[in-house]
């Protein structure tokens, strides 16, 4: 067996770590152990410390001195900056795809079915599931697109959004992304690019609002996740 196949690189370890996210497992201020996520992964620490940096570095961890590194707490400031940088690159993101849609008849069918699995996770109540696949339509938006520097802008950007609605999204919210993101298909679909931007933007707005600032405590039960 090569050694690719025991260590995984650290982009690996990335997408662990924002698939832990997504799905709910892992917390604001939730401690991360080199050793511990080393040893479920098979791998080396240093790939892990290397994958850690490389998540300081997007924003999704700190890092402090003999404390190690923790998942972000999102302030309300944090949260605000987030959605507005979203909409800054999601907005553009969608004047591209509804331009190519437009001229190369764009196969969007892949977005289509990933909407149906949203809904039926939601409806089925399997809600960490449900995020990822929410999370996954952005990103799967943002590909086609086909320009680099736009998905590696948003990458980072969909899991602190995940945190800050662990923080402060209200469990009670009849709020469903599906049915917006149908509105948007249908919209680039309609090869009008000024409503397209606006529904995106809207659709950010939404995601925004659905957020509680006056909320500032989060389950507690996964805070050693992954810790020593």
């Amino acid at each position: 067996m090569s050694s690719e196949n025991i260590f995984p690189v650290e982009d690996t370890i990335v997408n662990f770590i924002f698939d832990a996210i997504f799905t709910k497992k892992l917390h604001p201020g939730i401690k991360l152990s080199e050793s511990v996520l080393a040893k479920e992964l098979n791998t080396s620490r240093d790939v892990v410390r290397k994958a850690f940096s490389k998540l300081q570095t997007m924003g999704i961890l700190s890092y402090k001195k003999n404390q190690g590194f923790n998942v972000v707490w999102i302030s309300e400031e944090n949260a605000k900056d987030i959605f507005a940088t979203r909409k800054i690159i999601e907005v553009g993101i969608v004047e591209i795809v509804t331009k190519r849609y437009s001229k190369e008849n764009l196969d969007l069918s892949s977005l289509l079915e990933n909407i149906d699995t949203e809904e039926y996770l939601k409806l089925s109540h399997r809600n960490g599931e449900y995020v990822k696949s929410s999370c996954d339509f952005h990103l799967n938006l943002a590909a086609l697109s086909k320009n680099e520097f736009l998905i590696n802008a948003l990458k980072p950007l969909i899991p602190l959004s995940i945190l800050a609605a662990l923080i402060y999204e209200d469990e009670n919210t009849e709020f469903s992304s599906y049915d917006e993101h149908r509105v948007l298909i249908e919209t680039i679909k309609s090869n009008n690019v000024n409503n397209a931007k606006n529904v995106m933007s809207e659709h950010l707005d939404h995601c925004l609002d659905v957020l509680d600032f006056n909320l500032d405590t989060i389950n507690k039960k996964n805070k050693f996740l992954f810790a020593n």
